[in-house]
């Protein structure tokens, strides 16, 4: 598969190339586990499997390291965004990252609800 290198996110899988930082060949063994992240997703648009490999996926690589390398590469924060625009490919949106995101505010609204009506 292509590998494109790129100066935001971390890593992203389009199906036919990945992107990559290119701040992450700095980082050798970072640089292998996100690739080896990327590879193991599918070619679907929504799967399972892609859904459970990223919420299970920072035991494997280290949240800490990706936040350090988050703190010294801050283009790389675009990683947390769920939808972004470049001018290669338009709008681009990681579904996995939106269905994350939509249990997170459903799980702190009600949260926030039930806390208030006690």
């Amino acid at each position: 598969m292509d590998i494109r290198y790129v100066n935001w996110g971390i890593g992203n899988n389009f199906g036919k190339y990945i992107e990559l930082n290119k701040n992450l060949k700095l980082y050798p063994q970072l640089h292998d586990a996100i690739l080896k992240h990327e590879l193991s997703h599918t070619d679907k648009f929504i799967a399972v499997k892609d859904f459970k490999l990223d919420l299970n996926e920072d035991k494997k690589i280290g949240a800490f390291d990706i936040l350090r390398f988050m703190f010294w590469h801050p283009k790389a924060l675009t990683q947390l965004l769920p939808l972004y625009w470049t001018r290669k490919k338009g709008f681009v949106y990681d579904i996995n990252l939106t269905i994350m995101y939509i249990i997170l505010i459903v799980l702190l609204s009600s949260s926030v609800i039930i806390g208030l009506s006690l």
